[in-house]
């Protein structure tokens, strides 16, 4: 019962992802990245095996915890180059800000200049 909830998720994630990729409310990266927690899911639920052969493999005793400690690594992993990504972002917004500060600087100087010349004497 365990894998076939698993498999519902994971197709409903992907069609949900391809849906909102469509609709442009997802973007490259984001929707790579969604796309294979669902393949992820649905590869898990369909060879649950893997998990246990992986664990021995690794030397885990209770297979689950592998899962528990692969999910949360991953969460991990995309928390910090979610911050990356926010953190240039709001890097170049501050200097978008600080170019565009100094264009009007420059364009009320040059509008200054250009009002002064008018003014007859």
């Amino acid at each position: 019962m365990t894998t076939l909830t698993i498999f519902i998720i994971g197709a409903v994630l992907s069609v949900s992802i391809l849906y909102l990729v469509r609709k442009g409310k997802l973007h490259g990266p984001y929707a790579t990245w969604w796309l294979m927690v669902a393949v992820f899911a649905i590869v898990l639920s369909s060879f649950p095996k893997i998990i246990d052969w992986v664990a021995i493999k690794v030397g885990i005793t209770y297979p689950p915890t592998l899962l528990l400690v692969v999910s949360v690594s991953f969460i991990l992993i995309r928390m910090l180059t979610m911050d990356l990504a926010l953190s240039r972002k709001e890097q170049k917004i501050r200097r978008l800000t600080q170019r565009l500060a100094i264009l009007e600087n420059d364009l009320n100087k040059s509008d200054s200049v250009h009002t002064d010349h008018n003014v007859p004497d």
